[in-house]
This record gives structure tokens, sequence and C-alpha cells, in this order.
């Protein structure tokens, strides 16, 4: 039975009239979103995140609405600079929110892999890491999705434990989280970059082994204050938040569970991002992170010497598997549901892409 260690209401949710369709072909644009539901969180202020003198406590109602609906395993959510969103499915998909979508060739999909993470640099160029037949490889497109430059190929792929995440960081490089490819030799082994947080610089596509040691890192996320987070997939136990420093070591396959935050049973934790806007005033400073498993939203809170404060566990399995989570340039708290994975229980409308945003 799951805890919640701070009280958590839910209403229902109604579907979205908002479609894209994840196809080999483009499809019109979608229309209109959907319906909503809100949901009211204890909203306690984050320790160590910001201040308790600015930072609002008391309830918290949010409205969840549909941007996206019908699409096919969603696996990466990021805006461009200009602030429309784009999305990627596994299928081979990546498509800018209004406009049809494109498909990225050579993209292979098998078990847990194919397109995966997404992210834009501040000329709107894309970083794409995605599966081929031979291999997983890291991408850079132009702005509308053209043309592409490898920086990183070779990667050892596998229908599990591909990693997937993208994220650039505040020193301008690029990291990527790597699976073990189920080869439990390769996170120690320094000549592999697998099991590896990368860094990658985005312009030559130079790579070092940032931190290592490392099963299926689903998530990686910064801070304001450089702070450098990642979500790891633990075996049967010991899933974990980690805090990532240079030269980390984060055991695997000799440890697990040794993160900053644990959890056994398991619970699939995979995109996360720290919230630092102002929207939503009570969760600033906290980290958001979605799971696969437990199908829920949590947030968690620190104390002042960095640990981890609390944990709430919000929208409890009333998406299913959710697979990214991220924060829009308006504020509002985004989630990507992935039911059509081959271990999600679809519904009408899924997959999809849903906005949190204080209730009106």
């Amino acid at each position: 039975m799951k805890r919640f260690p701070l009280a958590v209401i839910t209403l229902g949710l109604g579907l979205g009239l908002l479609a894209a369709c994840g196809s080999d072909t483009p499809v019109d644009p979608p229309a209109s979103a959907g319906s909503t539901s809100t949901t009211t969180t204890t909203g306690a202020a984050p320790a160590g995140g910001a201040s308790s003198t600015s930072v609002p406590t008391g309830p918290v109602r949010l409205e969840a609405q549909d941007v996206a609906t019908g699409l096919d395993t969603v696996w990466g959510l990021a805006w461009d600079p200009a602030g429309a969103l784009w999305w990627t499915e596994r299928g081979g998909t990546l498509t800018k929110q209004g406009s049809r979508p494109i498909t990225i060739g050579g993209v292979s999909q098998q078990g847990e892999s194919g397109l995966m993470g997404l992210e834009f640099d501040r000329d709107g160029r894309i970083y794409l890491m995605y599966t081929t037949a031979s291999d997983n490889r890291i991408v850079r497109r132009e702005s509308d999705g053209s043309g592409e430059r490898v920086l990183v190929d070779g990667l050892r792929k596998a229908a599990i434990h591909d990693g997937g995440r993208i994220k650039l960081g505040p020193d301008g490089a690029l990291y990527a989280g790597t699976g073990d490819a189920s080869d439990t030799s390769l996170p120690q082994n320094d000549s592999s970059q697998n099991g590896k947080i990368l860094r990658i610089d985005p312009q030559s596509g130079s790579t070092t082994n940032f931190a290592k040691g490392y099963r299926n890192s689903q998530g990686l996320c910064f801070a304001r204050d450089g702070r450098f987070f990642t979500t790891e997939h633990g075996p049967s136990r010991g899933d974990e938040i980690n805090l990532i420093r240079p030269g980390a070591n984060g055991g695997w396959p000799d440890e697990t569970g040794n993160g900053i935050k644990n959890w056994t049973p398991t619970i699939a934790p995979a995109g996360c991002v720290v919230y630092e806007a102002d929207l939503i005033p009570q969760w600033k400073g906290s980290l958001l992170f979605v799971t696969l498993k437990e199908q829920d939203l949590r947030r968690l809170t620190f104390n002042p010497d960095g640990s981890v404060a609390d944990e709430e566990i919000l929208y409890d399995e009333q998406w299913g598997r959710l697979r990214d989570v991220a924060v829009g340039p308006d504020g509002a708290v985004y989630l990507a549901t992935s039911n059509k994975d081959s271990r999600g229980a679809p519904k009408a409308g899924d997959d999809r892409i849903i906005r949190l945003a204080p209730a009106r």
C-alpha cells in the first residue's frame, strides 16, 4: 500500500479533444484543448529550495487539462526558444504543437528503445537521442527539424535499459543518461559509454564520462543553483534519486539504493524537473518526478542541508504510466503518459500530454 505523507485529494478527469497522431505520414494539426479536473494538495513550503518568508503555505488547487491526446508512448517534452511545445514519441515522430509530426528517419523501436530524449538550445537547435538498427545515438538538428549531425554514436542498445534522457546543463554542455543495455560489466568499464552520465560538447560532439555506475537513468534535471539530479531504475529494489557530481560512481552493479532518496519496492522513476517558476509558489524549489510502475507524480522537498525533507504523492493511478514531467514557459507543469509502451493499459484518448496549473 502506498503511503501519502501529505494529504492529497484527487477528482476525476474528462477526456480532451485535442488530438495528434504519431504516424509515418503527416496529419492535420490538433484542434482545441480538452476538459479539466482539479486537485488540492497541501503545498507546504519547500525547505532549502526557497525562503519560507517568500513561499506561501497552505492548500493549492490545481486544474488538469489535456494538451494533446491520441499519441503513442510520449517520451520527451521540451519548449523551443519561441515558447512552442514539442514532444517525441518512441516510434519515431517529433511534433511541434499545432504542426504536423516529423518522422525521424532511421529510428528502430524495440522494447524500451526508440526515439527518446529531446532538448533545445538557445538558438533553437534540436537535440535527440534515439535507437537505430545498430546503436543508440545523440544527434543535433536544425530548428525546423531538418538536417542531422551525429554527436555521439556507438552506444550499446538493447530491448531494455537504454537510458535516453538528455538535458543541457547550466555550463552549456549536453548531458545524457545511458543504460547498461542489460550488460552489468559496462557501467564500471571506463572504456564504455554505457551505464554512464555523459557530458557532451554540443558543437563538436566531444564526449566524456561525467559519472559512472548507473543501471538505467531515465530522468536528468538541474536546479537553478547548479544541483544535478537523476532518477535511476534499480532491479527488484533500490530505485534512486541521485545528486550527481563530476566523477561520481553510482555503484551499479555492486550497489543499489544509495541515492539521496530510495524506494523498495521499486516505483520506476522517470522524467524529473526542479520547479522554480512562480505560477505555483507552494512548489517552488521542489523536485518533481513521475513514475511508470506506480503511475503518479511525486514532489520532494529539501532540508537546508540538501537532504530530502518530505515526499508528496499526487494523481495516484489517475492517468496510468507517466514518462516525463516538464515546466513550461508559462510556469505550468506538463505530464506525458506512457500507456502504449506495451506495459500499460491504454484508455480512450491515450497517450496524452496534460497541463497542471492553478484552478481559475
